[in-house]
C-alpha cells in the first residue's frame, strides 16, 4: 500500500472537520479527511442542534451570524434540507447574575446587528404557552436563532466537500503521527499512510488523544450530557424557541409533536470511549425542573433518551489555531457551540490553513490565551456548567431517584427506552 499525499489532512468528519474540508476543497486544496467511524458518527450527531448568535463576545457573535446566513441557502447549495427551524432562542433569567451577563451580551449582539431583546415575563408567556413564570424576571430573546437537524447539516457539508474534490476516508482511525523538525511528516491510519503538508485536528472530544500521538496536550475535557425526548408539547403544531432556563438549569425545544430536553449539567469523562450511554438516573431531577417550568408536562412520557460528549475548555471557547507544531492546526473544544460556530468560522480557518490571514479575529480562541492569562470566558452558556446554585440538583443527579408521578420513561410500561443511534 502506497503513501497518500495531500495538502491538508483533516482528522474528524464532524461539523468542524466537514465545514473546513468543504471550504478548502472549494479553494482547490487537495484534502483528505480521516474519520475513525462514519461521517457524523461522533458528538455532532448527538446534540440538540441549536443555532444561535447569542454569545457574549463579538467573534462568536459574528461567527454565529455567518452560520445563520449560510443556512438560508444551504439546501440550494448542498441539496440537503438542514431542517432549520428559525424559532428563536430564549434565555430565562431571575434578575440576578444571569441577567447581568445577558444584559452585557445583548449589547454586544446588538452592536453586531443581531436583534436580541431583553423581554419581560409577559412576553416569555406569549412565546412559550403554558410556561410558569412565577420565578422568571425576564429573558433574552432573538427570533433569528433556531435549531437544525445535526445529521443533515453535517451530511450537507460532507457532500459539498466530496463534490469539490475532497476524499473522506471512513472507518479510518488515526493511530500514529510522525514528526521531525517541529513538523508532522506522516500520519498512519487504518486505511494506510498519509503524508500531508498540514494537519487539522478536528476530532472534538477526542482531539486531546490525537494531540497525545505527537506529544502534545490540549485543555479539553469530554463531558457527558444527556438528552430526552418527550411525547407532547405545550404548543403542538408550533415551533417553540429553543429555551434555556438559567434559573433551574435545563434546555428544551420542539421536536415533532413533542419536545427534546436536557439538564444544564454535564459530567466529566476521562479518556472518552467511542460511544456513551444515556444515564437514566439523570431523569428524575430533570423531570422536577420540567414540571416546575411547564406544569402541563406532568402527564407526558419520555419516549427515549441518548447522550453525547461536550468538548469543554476552561473558558467554554474553542481552541482554534496553529498548535505545538509548525503545520498542525487545531479546531476543537467548542464546549457545546460547535454547530453554531463551525460553519461561520470555517472560511477563516481555511484561509489560515492556506497561509492567508483570517478575515475575522480569532485571537480569543488561540491556545496561547491560557498561557498569557487573557482568558475571556463565554458567559452566556457553556459546556462546563452554568448558574451557581445548582450543586444540590447535581447531587440529586448523582444519587438518582424515582421520577415524579406523571412524567416518566416509556419503559415504565415495559421494555427499555431506545437510545438514539
Amino acid at each position: 500500500m502506497g503513501v497518500t499525499t495531500c495538502d491538508v489532512l483533516v482528522i474528524g468528519a464532524g461539523i468542524a472537520g466537514c465545514t473546513v474540508a468543504c471550504e478548502l476543497a472549494g479553494a482547490g486544496v487537495r484534502v483528505v479527511v480521516a474519520e475513525r467511524g462514519a461521517v457524523c458518527s461522533g458528538s455532532s450527531a448527538l446534540n440538540a442542534g441549536g443555532i444561535r448568535q447569542q454569545f457574549s463576545q463579538e467573534t462568536s457573535v459574528r461567527a454565529g451570524m455567518e452560520t445563520v446566513r449560510r443556512l438560508a441557502t444551504f439546501e440550494e447549495e448542498f441539496g440537503i434540507d438542514p431542517v432549520f427551524r428559525q424559532a428563536g432562542y430564549l434565555f430565562l433569567h431571575d434578575g440576578g447574575d444571569s441577567w447581568r451577563t445577558l444584559d452585557r451580551a445583548v449589547r454586544v449582539q446588538n452592536a453586531c446587528g443581531v436583534p436580541t431583546r431583553l423581554v419581560g415575563p409577559d412576553e416569555v408567556a406569549r412565546l412559550v404557552p403554558g410556561i410558569n413564570v412565577s420565578d422568571v424576571a425576564g429573558a433574552a430573546h432573538n427570533p433569528t436563532d433556531g435549531y437544525v437537524d445535526p445529521n443533515s447539516m453535517v451530511a450537507g457539508f460532507a457532500a459539498g466537500a466530496r463534490a469539490r474534490g475532497a476524499v473522506i476516508l471512513q472507518e479510518s482511525p488515526v493511530t500514529a503521527i510522525e514528526t521531525r523538525g517541529g513538523r508532522v511528516t506522516g500520519v498512519t491510519t487504518s486505511s494506510g499512510a498519509i503524508a500531508p503538508d498540514a494537519v487539522l485536528n478536528a476530532a472534538g472530544a477526542w482531539a486531546p488523544a490525537i494531540a497525545a500521538l505527537y506529544g502534545g496536550s490540549l485543555p479539553i475535557t469530554a463531558r457527558r450530557n444527556d438528552i430526552f425526548a418527550l411525547d407532547r408539547s405545550p404548543a403542538r403544531g408550533q415551533f417553540l424557541p429553543l429555551t434555556i432556563d438559567l434559573i433551574t438549569g435545563l434546555y428544551l425545544h420542539s421536536e415533532g409533536d413533542g419536545l427534546v430536553a436536557g439538564p444544564a449539567e454535564s459530567f466529566a469523562v476521562p479518556d472518552p470511549p467511542d460511544n456513551v450511554a444515556v444515564d437514566w438516573e439523570v431523569l428524575p431531577f430533570l423531570v422536577e425542573r420540567l414540571v416546575h417550568r411547564l406544569p402541563m408536562l406532568d402527564a407526558a412520557q419520555v419516549t427515549h433518551g441518548w447522550a453525547g460528549f461536550i468538548e469543554a475548555t476552561p473558558d467554554d471557547n474553542p481552541v482554534v489555531g496553529w498548535t505545538h507544531l509548525d503545520n498542525l492546526y487545531t479546531m476543537a473544544g467548542f464546549s457545546g457551540h460547535g454547530m453554531c460556530l463551525s460553519p461561520g468560522l470555517a472560511p477563516h480557518v481555511a484561509r489560515e490553513l492556506r497561509g492567508q490571514s483570517a478575515e475575522l479575529s480569532l485571537d480569543i480562541y488561540r491556545l496561547e490565551r491560557f498561557e498569557r492569562g487573557d482568558v475571556a470566558p463565554e458567559g452566556v452558556w457553556g459546556g462546563s456548567g452554568i448558574a451557581a446554585g445548582m450543586a444540590g440538583e447535581s447531587a440529586k443527579a448523582n444519587r438518582g431517584g424515582a421520577p415524579e408521578e406523571g412524567l416518566r420513561p416509556a419503559a415504565a410500561h415495559g421494555g427499555s427506552p431506545p437510545a438514539k443511534e
